[in-house]
């Protein structure tokens, strides 16, 4: 049975190959080196570790060969060039604004993610204050 999750993650990586013209299985594969697959794969890693808090050794549920190691550049690179190049801001905005479309839960999964992680932040707070 496919997970929401399950889901989410399946249409992520179905918009970062639109956007970047790759193949959703050179994509996962890893055995095709073109521009357009890197970024897709990069974008996506980038998305899966910090929106879907997929863990760095958990990435290699979603491709074929991948380690820890390849993960934490492709997150690092692709943090680098969003902070520094405009196309890859306009790309990952791009994205966002299609996953947000993609609107799994009543109300949306992204802002019911901010919820959550705004009452951890509070109760880890009430938590430090008591100690």
């Amino acid at each position: 049975m496919i997970t929401i999750k399950d889901k989410i993650i399946n249409h992520a990586l179905n918009i970062s190959c639109e956007i970047f013209n790759a193949d959703r299985d050179s994509v996962t594969s890893n055995k095709n080196r073109s521009s357009e697959t890197i970024k897709a794969k990069r974008m996506f890693i980038y998305y899966l570790y910090k929106y879907m808090e997929v863990t760095h050794n958990g990435m290699n549920k979603y491709f074929a060969t991948i380690n820890h190691a390849s993960s934490i550049h492709h997150v690092n690179k692709f943090h680098f060039e969003l902070q520094r190049y405009n196309d890859v801001k306009k790309d990952f905005d791009r994205f966002l604004t299609e996953m947000k479309r993609f609107n799994v839960y009543g109300g949306g999964f992204y802002e019911k993610r901010k919820e959550i992680k705004k009452l951890l932040e509070e109760l880890n707070k009430v938590k430090n204050e008591k100690n």
